[in-house]
């Protein structure tokens, strides 16, 4: 047998591999309409559309997608719209019960009675596959867990999890605590605390998904619907794509697909082996 045909089956052979498969994060944004309340004052209703459209902006203009979850009763005069605005944009929606209150601090039949009065009154906005999201991310434990667990999948719920916490609501805070006229100066600064520890939080659920054996790595990030990231959301997506995270829908995550081979081009490398024998 020749050099030739020898080799060529040998690379042929070859011409399939297990590529590292790309990590992926879906982007989940809790307390919409808006965290706090403007209390219906037209003065602040306004500055908080404005707001919220800043982030639906920065995920329309990179054309990437979300998952909000809408406290209920938190929907003040005009604010419905910014939700159809959400959804019209291709964002999901989901429950994140009408009062957020903590399972924790409420017995399995009041948090159930709310989640359901918050299902009542949200039906006719909620997306497909319906997603609920714990306040505080609070499932207590034991029966009352089991309790409302029943009750959310007996009602089409699916949990939304979440791997990657912010802590948005600290940096918020420290955003609100700097004076308004003080802000601009400041913002970089407060930016780069804010991506640091973001970070930090996303190399830790990466060695927890390594350990767990996960593979591919599929992220799900937590963050609120304030002030803090009506300036910072673009450039949260900005620095995941730029390390290499495939930023897809909640959908995307949760589906059980199995990795498929990646095919490389070998031609090349192909033609200058037989050219050399």
């Amino acid at each position: 047998m020749n050099k030739k045909s020898f080799l060529l089956p040998l690379i042929l052979a070859c011409t399939t591999v297990f590529a590292e498969p790309q990590r992926e994060i879906a982007i989940t944004i809790d307390d919409l309409p808006f965290v706090g309340s403007a209390n219906n004052d037209p003065k602040k209703l306004q500055r908080e559309h404005d707001r919220f459209m800043e982030i639906l902006q920065a995920l329309v203009d990179r054309k990437v997608t979300a998952t909000g979850f809408i406290i209920a009763n938190s929907i003040e005069k005009g604010q419905w719209e910014l939700l159809e605005a959400f959804r019209n944009a291709g964002m999901e929606l989901g429950n994140h019960t009408y009062s957020h209150k903590s399972l924790n601090s409420l017995s399995a039949e009041k948090y159930i009675a709310d989640v359901e009065h918050a299902d009542q009154l949200l039906d006719k906005i909620m997306t497909t596959p319906k997603y609920f999201r714990y306040p505080y991310l609070a499932e207590s434990k034991g029966v009352k867990r089991e309790e409302v667990h029943t009750f959310l999948a007996q009602h089409g719920y699916t949990i939304a999890p979440v791997t990657i916490d912010s802590k948005d609501f600290k940096f918020n805070s420290q955003l609100f605590a700097i004076p308004y006229r003080l802000r601009p100066q400041n913002l970089n600064q407060l930016k780069k605390r804010y991506l640091a520890y973001m970070w930090n939080q996303t190399l830790r659920a990466e060695a927890n998904a390594k350990q767990r054996g996960d593979d591919p790595i599929k992220q799900v990030l937590l963050i609120h619907a304030n002030l803090l990231n009506s300036h910072f959301l673009g450039d949260v997506i900005d620095m995941y794509q730029a390390n290499g995270y495939k930023i897809v829908s909640l959908d995307e995550i949760l589906a059980t697909k199995k990795s498929e081979p990646a095919v490389i081009d070998v031609s090349p490398v192909l033609h200058q082996i037989l050219k050399a024998q």
